[in-house]
């Protein structure tokens, strides 16, 4: 008698228990909303461009959950569980905050880097500027020396770019162009050096 009363009310939780287990094993749809919130936030802040490695992990351990999500879809539900995927979230939304953070300092020290570059491209812009103005002219010569002012007039205007994301507060690109007219710039002084050698060889 007591081991069919036992039986029987085993046999009215089982459906109770099934339920509670369905309703644990629902998507966390709402964690992956915080997640990729925390992610666009960190990206706002420029923690892809000043706190890379940190971003990066938050933005690898957003797709492994993403992926473990994925993956407790695929299974059967009275099988599924996502604890894993809820955990990985969870730490993805500390990541991201610790990119967040890190981009503040991170964006400081990159404005006196893009500060030093953009001084040392504006110096050998002008170096190459008096460099070709005393450059000697002769009938070989001018066709190149008049092209090496329009690339000149073009670096010019490039570094103007540069000035103006630098008071936007974007370092990174303010840095980027700056070095990257920093290697124009002494290209064309070595032209110039070069068309004076060939120049005193006649």
């Amino acid at each position: 008698m007591n081991l069919f009363r036992s039986s029987s009310r085993c046999a009215a939780l089982l459906p109770l228990a099934l339920v509670l287990a369905v309703g644990c094993a629902k998507p966390p749809t709402g964690d992956l909303q915080l997640a990729q919130n925390s992610l666009g936030e960190a990206k706002s802040s420029g923690a892809d461009a000043y706190a890379p490695e940190a971003f990066t992990k938050a933005q690898q351990t957003f797709d492994q959950a993403k992926a473990e999500v994925a993956a407790q879809d695929g299974r059967f539900a009275l099988v599924r569980s996502y604890g894993k995927a809820r955990a990985l979230l969870a730490q993805a939304r500390t990541d991201a905050e610790a990119a967040k953070l890190q981009a503040v300092s991170g964006k400081e020290q990159f404005k006196g880097q893009a500060q030093t570059a953009l001084d040392q491209a504006r110096l050998a812009i002008e170096t190459a500027k008096t460099s070709l103005a005393t450059a000697p002219i002769g009938k070989d010569s001018r066709a190149d020396l008049e092209a090496m002012k329009g690339d000149l007039e073009g670096l010019q205007t490039a570094l103007a770019d540069a000035d103006t994301a630098f008071a936007a507060g974007d370092y990174a690109a303010a840095k980027q162009k700056a070095d990257q007219i920093l290697e124009q710039a002494k290209a064309i002084e070595a032209d110039i050096a070069r068309a004076r050698e060939k120049f005193a060889r006649k």
